[in-house]
């Protein structure tokens, strides 16, 4: 655990946010948000565009525009801007910079878009590192996911 009490795995914060499954709120006072209805071809690959913009985003670290298309809920749980720019931080510091993109695809996590970003990262050798970003259906980044392949959550079966 960091000082954020954030999950830390190989040196990397995982976060998941608000995933009923992986907050630590009490159950009766959180819900998960009900399942998005599948996509359209159309929608899904503008999901994919935001989803590829938003990870840019991240890894740029523009937590201003980031912050603009987090839902309310997951800014206050990643503890605001601040907690935002720490996450950019720890994925810079301990995994250093994208060296190759292996994979962009739009998945389901709980039945809600997932955009799924796998990357190799110049001091992360050992294991791709895999940025998630869980949307609603207006395209609001309503969870995110970082860490090890070997480590990420499998999507939904199909």
């Amino acid at each position: 655990m960091n000082a954020r009490g954030l999950p830390t795995l190989l040196g990397i914060t995982l976060f998941a946010l608000p995933l009923a499954a992986q907050t630590t709120a009490p159950a009766a006072a959180q819900s998960a948000p009900a399942p998005v209805p599948k996509l359209t071809p159309e929608q899904e690959a503008h999901f994919l565009a935001l989803g590829k913009t938003y990870n840019r985003w991240f890894l740029a670290g523009k937590a201003d525009s980031l912050l603009q298309v987090l839902a309310p809920e997951t800014v206050e749980n990643i503890g605001g801007i601040e907690g935002l720019r720490s996450m950019m931080n720890q994925i810079a510091e301990r995994a250093g910079v994208e060296t190759k993109i292996v994979e962009e695809k739009m998945t389901r996590r709980n039945g809600r878009p997932q955009f799924w970003h796998a990357g190799l990262f110049s001091d992360f050798p050992d294991d791709q590192l895999v940025l998630r970003w869980i949307l609603d259906s207006n395209g609001k980044i309503t969870g995110v996911g970082a860490g090890p392949l070997a480590q990420a959550p499998a999507p939904d079966p199909n």
